[in-house]
Formats: structure tokens, sequence, C-alpha cells
């Protein structure tokens, strides 16, 4: 019956594809309960936002204070207890397994963070209950939402690439209409609806992490410990982390500059603005040749955001609302790109499925979180000036600039390769290069192959036995044929079925780069096409 319900694409060949059955899209319900109860009020408002803005009270200094530290409990305990799980799900994963070793976790998690949600909307009179109700809410959602972030991000990592690069834009579209229908809802119905969504959520997860994905999760997990010999996750971070970091905090800010909760039309239409800004964004990444990295996306987001901090330079307060919208959309995109991101990371090999997403998401939330906190400590400051809102968005565009050139030419992304193993030019053998369409295809309907690419089923097989053979035969090719370790890596992706703009576009090099590898390699190995590429390596 599940597989009556599905999403289907444009007839090709004169046939109709089934691309995604509707429980793959699981992670629109996720991301609409993230947006509807903390980045936007269209579920309510929650309980610690009653309490008076540290501006308000600064002329007081003891009340001033209290002010201050009782935002800073609202805002921060949220967070905080994301960024902890997700912590320790990157420390603990190599002992204890991923969260989806763990069936309990998939009924634990969307229940905990379901039924702790209305306890953040709940307002009492005593300051001192509301602040427990709130802080019971605010951890348990932190922990059941972390979890289910690192569990979809597996999922992410065990389908075909050319998958996920269609589910993660129509959920994350989905996820923007939700909002929307949501946000249009009054009363405590909205609220209701909220915590409905991470128990959809849960139940699409569990129908569709199938046997065949848990192997496929063990299989990169287990490639990539005894590529990198056990090394802790923290070992090879790049700049790429610290700029996810900086990037998001800004973002955080600029959503925090409107003095007045954005509700209503101009909410609704900011969210029509963000699913505009994402079917774009990914219609652009996705399309012909691949462009899904980080990189890509900072040259959109940090455009828009500028766009966003120009208006508060020139129109002041009347200008927030552009601030607003630019960090709305740029949070929905970045959850869109990032999700693909991650994904592709682990498939590569360069951490396991659960240590990408978990690491990922991490430098995320804890963005929003300094987004946060130094909006809190830095308001009174900004309130008391006449040009304080001017000097933080001024100060907001250089920092966003400066980071993005920064980090705009770090190719180790955030988990570098360590360089004992990428080197070699046997490191194949050891599963850094893990992603295989057979082994991903054996979960659901194949993916579609690259345009110069032969079929599939051409392919060297990639069970557990055969990705093995297939990888000593590769090894045996580069050493007879006396190939460099980046040819090597070019004939694994070649011997893959994988197209000159694929293997471009995965080990970040030009095209021509990319096309004089395969050229060297046919000569080194005496062939004169892919197919012969293929049967030499099959034989």
């Amino acid at each position: 019956m599940k597989e009556r319900f599905a999403i289907w694409l444009a007839p090709q060949n004169g046939e109709r594809r089934e691309v995604a059955p509707l429980r793959q899209l699981g992670w629109a319900f996720l991301l609409a309960w993230v947006f509807c109860v903390f980045y936007t009020n269209a579920a309510g408002v929650l309980s610690g936002d009653a309490i008076p803005d540290a501006g308000e009270a600064a002329a007081g200094a003891s009340s001033g204070a209290s002010s201050m530290g009782a935002a800073l409990f609202y805002a921060v305990l949220p967070l905080a207890a994301s960024v902890a799980t997700l912590a320790a799900i990157v420390l603990a994963e190599p002992r204890i397994g991923s969260p989806t070793s763990h069936r309990p976790l998939f009924v634990v998690a969307p229940a905990l963070t379901a039924a702790s949600t209305p306890f953040m909307f709940v307002s009492v009179a005593d300051p001192g209950l509301n602040a427990a109700l709130f802080g019971i809410g605010a951890v348990a959602t932190g922990i059941g939402s972390a979890l289910l972030w690192a569990m979809w991000g597996e999922y992410y990592a065990v389908i075909p690439r050319d998958r996920a690069e269609w589910l993660a834009p129509v959920s994350a579209v989905s996820a923007a209409v939700i909002v929307l229908l949501v946000s249009a809802m009054d009363g405590w119905v909205p609220v209701a609806v909220a915590a409905a969504l991470p128990l959809l959520s849960g139940l699409c997860f569990h129908l569709a992490w199938t046997p065949e994905a848990a192997r496929t999760e063990e299989a990169l997990a287990t490639a990539h410990r005894f590529a990198t010999e056990q090394r802790s996750p923290l070992a090879g971070l790049g700049r790429t982390g610290f700029g996810i970091l900086v990037v998001f905090s800004i973002v955080s800010i600029a959503g925090m500059m409107s003095a007045e909760r954005v509700e209503g039309i101009p909410l609704q239409a900011i969210l029509l603005f963000s699913a505009l800004m994402m079917a774009v964004v990914a219609a652009m990444a996705i399309s012909g040749p691949r462009r899904i990295s980080l990189f890509f996306l900072y040259r959109w987001m940090c455009p828009t955001l500028v766009i966003g901090f120009a208006a508060v330079i020139l129109l002041g307060q009347a200008g927030a609302l552009v601030a607003v919208a630019a960090s709305l959309g740029g949070r929905f995109t970045f959850c869109l790109i990032a999700q693909i991101y991650f994904a592709n990371y682990a498939a590569a090999g360069r951490a396991t499925p659960a240590q990408a997403s978990s690491l990922g998401w991490l430098f995320v939330h804890a963005g929003d979180l300094l987004g946060l906190v130094l909006w809190i400590v830095l308001e009174p400051l900004m309130l008391a000036q006449p040009t304080g809102l001017t000097a933080v968005s001024v100060g907001c565009i250089v920092v966003l600039v400066t980071v993005t050139m920064a980090v705009m030419g770090e190719t180790s992304t955030f988990l570098r390769i360590p360089e004992t193993a990428k080197d070699q030019p046997h490191a194949h053998g050891k599963g850094l290069v893990t992603e295989s369409p057979d082994a991903h295809d054996a979960m659901d309907q194949p993916g579609e192959p690259q345009p110069d690419a032969p079929a599939p089923t051409t392919a060297p097989t990639a069970d557990a036995s055969g990705e093995v053979h297939g990888a000593a035969r590769i090894d045996e090719l580069a050493r007879v044929g006396g190939l460099t370790p980046r040819e090597t890596e070019v004939l694994a992706l070649l011997a893959q079925g994988r197209s000159i703009p694929y293997i471009r576009d995965e080990l970040i090099i030009s095209r021509e780069t990319a096309a004089t590898h395969a050229k060297y390699i046919y000569a080194k190995l005496g062939v004169h096409s892919r197919q012969e590429l293929i049967d030499l390596v099959r034989q």
C-alpha cells in the first residue's frame, strides 16, 4: 500500500519513472518543525518571548542584568541542548554506533520532540515554574530533534546521489509550504500541528529506513574507520566548519533585526520568497554539471545577506524586514544545500554518515547560538546609540565578506581525509571512494546514469566482496599502468560509469583537468573508450 503514494518525474523515453515514495520526504516535516517553533512565529509565541528585552530594561543596572540573564536562558537552552547532543553523537558513534543502529530511537526521538514541544509555549504567572516548564521542553526537544537531524543525515548518505539531490529541494520547499499553512492558524491549533510534525517525520523515517539502508550505512562507516585508522572525527577540521559557524551566526543576527515580531502577511510573503529562492538555487545547483558545494551556496547567501543589511543601513528599522527575509531565505537554502553536501561527504568516504551529518548540523546550531548570544549582549549597547543598528549591520557585512573570502579557497572541507591515506595510490582499497551506484541502488529504484555513462549494470559489482575485488583491481591497474594517485582516483570514478562533469565536481578540479587525467589513463592502460576501461576493470 505504501508504494502507491509517490512523486513522479516527467516521462523519459516514453516511460514515467518513480522518483521518490512520499515516506522519503520525511525530512520536510522535521525542517518545518524547526522553522515553526524557533525561526518564525508560525506556531505562536514561545513563553520565553514574554520577558522584556534586554534593551528595554537597560535603564536600571540590576533590572538590565536580570533581563539579559533571562533572555540568554530562554534563547540559549534549546540550541545548547542540540549542540551537546550532536557533539555526543560525533564523539560516541565510533564506540556505541550511529543513532540508526539503535531501533528504539526511531520512536523515542520523534516522541520526545513532539511531547515536549507544547511545554515551550505554556506561559504561567510564576517565573520559576515558567522557566522550569520551558527548560524541560527546550532540553527534550533539543535532544530529540538532534537525533532526528543525525538520522535523516544518515539516510541521505546511503541513497543514490541523484535521488538525494531531488529529495532535498522537494522536502525543503514542502517545509516552507507547511510553515506557510501553520502561520495562518490561530490559538493552540498551530502548536498542536507543530507538535505533530516530528511524529510524522519519525514515521516516515521508520518506513524509509530499510535493512538495505542499514547495511549500506554500516559499510560506509566501516570503510571510513578502516581508512582513517580510527582517527578522531575532530582531528581534521578545516576552514569550512568555521565558515559555517560564522555565516550562520550572521544569519541569526539578521533574523533579529526587526524590533517587532514578523507575522501575518509579511511572514507569509517572506516564506514565499524563501521557497522561490530555494527553487532557484536548487535548480542552478543540480541542473547540468552538479555544483553541490557550500562555496556555491556562499555565492548566493553572501549577496542576499548584504542586501538585507544594506537595507537596514539605508532605511533603519524600516529596512529590517528585508534583513529578516534574507535571513529566513538564507536559512532554508542553507539547510537544503547542506543536507546534500553532508550526505555527499559521507558517501565519498570522508566521514561516517552519522559523523558527517552530526558535525555539520552542530556547526549550524552553534552558529545560531553564537548569533543569538551576540545579539542579546549587543542589544543594550546598540539601542543606546543612534547609529547602533547601522554599526552592527556594517560589522556583519565586513565579517561576512571576510569569512566568505577565507573559506572560498578551502577544498579540504570540514573533515579532511588524512594525508597519509589520501596520498596513497591504494587508498581506494580502503574504502575512501565508496560511492557506488550499485551499492545504493539496492535500496530502491536505480538513479539515472550520467549522459555519457554506460548503463550501471556494466560497472563493477558493488556487493561486499565485489566492492573489495573492484578496488583491488583498480590498485592493480594503477600499479601496472604507473598511474599517479590523482589518476587512480579518476580511474575509480570512471570505472563506476561517472561522467567528466561528475568527476570535476567530486574531486573539485576543472573539467579540463579531469578530461586530461582521463586521456592519460586511457593511454597508459591501452584502452580507447569508457566501455573498454570498464571491461578491463572487470577482468
